[in-house]
């Protein structure tokens, strides 16, 4: 039986751990052993799709303010990575984690350098400035992988980069892109989630969405991660305005696993949670969505067709600015720049105005194909080398 190591490095949010559950659900008729290590805070949080468990220490607020510490935990993390190496001898390592973030390679570079293994690294990409600072300043790096998959669409790619490094990623035979990895709809939960919720066909239904949550606000990163508290206090100040204007309405808001400053008050009208594992079909029967510009996010929206309001936020990179820049051009969200609660109010009136615009321009994404499958065979065939 071969043995497959999943290296998932959550920060704030869920993506990593995400996409690795999705191609694990590729792999399972394949009758392999699936080994997950990750500092997520919540790894079994979309089930147990992994046969064993290694739990590293996550980066936090704490951690980065005290640089002794962070140095002792990197340390510990790459120890207990070196330990589940020589126990369960894997096959293949597949990393998902963020490129830039020296406290996350760490932990697997050092045990590689101790128990060389076959690797491969899906690489979810930051902004276009760091992408082509690493492929031509972290070499080192990127040689520790046999094989780079680049979880988007060639469409997107060729929009995101420009032209000579799209043919040069195009040509490179260790890259694949393998389009975008999502969980695709099931039309059973659709109903389950409307009934749930007690959605009717009448009713306007608002979902709000943060992603993981989370936040890291000390040390290298102040200023370059942004909390999703402003989506969430936005719509919670302009709801009773929202009430008067819009018939029928009812909002869902879900905070994340993550999210610090969880309030649970709710009303007929208005639920908060923290999360709902069927989010796909959630936003599939809302009218509007509004949220951060996360990858897992805007695919989904792309899936459901749903019209939506994006805050992209700074996540030590600006690819969620780039992510909506490529997704308004096409029509089919609207990105809040703005700062001020009557902005926001009225950007989501607009939206409902135009909502059948919007939802006509989703045409144009009539080829955005999942790429779970494509990325599945890529791995099982640096498997099998």
């Amino acid at each position: 039986m071969k043995k497959i190591l999943f290296y998932a490095a959550n920060g704030v949010g869920l993506g990593h751990l995400q996409r690795v559950r999705l191609i694990v659900e590729e792999l399972q008729s394949k009758n392999m052993k699936i080994i997950l290590v990750t500092p997520a805070y919540s790894p079994q949080i979309f089930g147990k799709f992994f046969h064993h468990l290694v739990k590293l220490t996550p980066l936090s607020n704490e951690l980065l303010k005290n640089p002794s510490g962070t140095f002792n935990t990197r340390l510990a993390n790459g120890q207990r990575f070196l330990r589940a190496l020589k126990k369960f001898k894997p096959d293949l390592i597949v990393a998902d984690f963020h490129f830039s973030s020296p406290f996350t390679f760490y932990a697997f570079s050092s045990a590689v350098d101790n128990v060389p293994t076959k690797s491969i690294f899906i690489w979810r990409l930051a902004d276009i400035r760091s992408f082509r600072r690493d492929l031509k300043n972290e070499v080192v790096k990127l040689n520790y992988f046999q094989k780079i998959i680049l979880p988007h669409g060639r469409k997107e790619l060729k929009y995101l980069l420009p032209r000579n490094l799209f043919s040069q990623i195009e040509s490179d035979l260790k890259f694949k892109i393998c389009g975008s990895i999502f969980r695709k709809l099931d039309r059973n939960k659709v109903s389950f989630c409307r009934h749930k919720y007690n959605i009717s066909s009448k009713d306007f239904l608002i979902t709000i969405t943060v992603g993981g949550g989370g936040r890291l606000t000390e040390g290298l990163t102040r200023g370059r991660c942004e909390e999703s508290d402003k989506v969430i206090n936005n719509i919670l100040a302009i709801y009773p305005l929202l009430v008067d204007v819009i018939p029928n309405l009812k909002v869902i808001i879900i905070t994340g696993p993550y999210f610090q400053k969880f309030n649970k008050k709710s009303s007929p009208h208005l639920r908060i949670i923290k999360f709902e594992n069927n989010l796909p079909e959630l936003i599939k029967l809302s009218k509007l969505v509004i949220s951060t510009a996360g990858y897992n996010t805007c695919n989904e929206l792309i899936q459901a067709k749903t019209p939506a309001i994006l805050v992209p936020l700074w996540r030590g990179g600006r690819e969620q600015f780039e992510r909506v820049l490529f997704l308004e051009k096409k029509g089919i969200i609207k990105v809040f720049r703005g700062s001020s609660s009557i902005q926001f109010f009225n950007l989501i009136i607009n939206c409902k105005e135009n909502l059948d615009k919007m939802k006509i321009n989703f045409r144009k994404f009539s080829d955005w194909q999942q790429g779970n499958n494509k990325a599945a065979k890529t791995i099982l065939n640096l498997l099998k080398k």
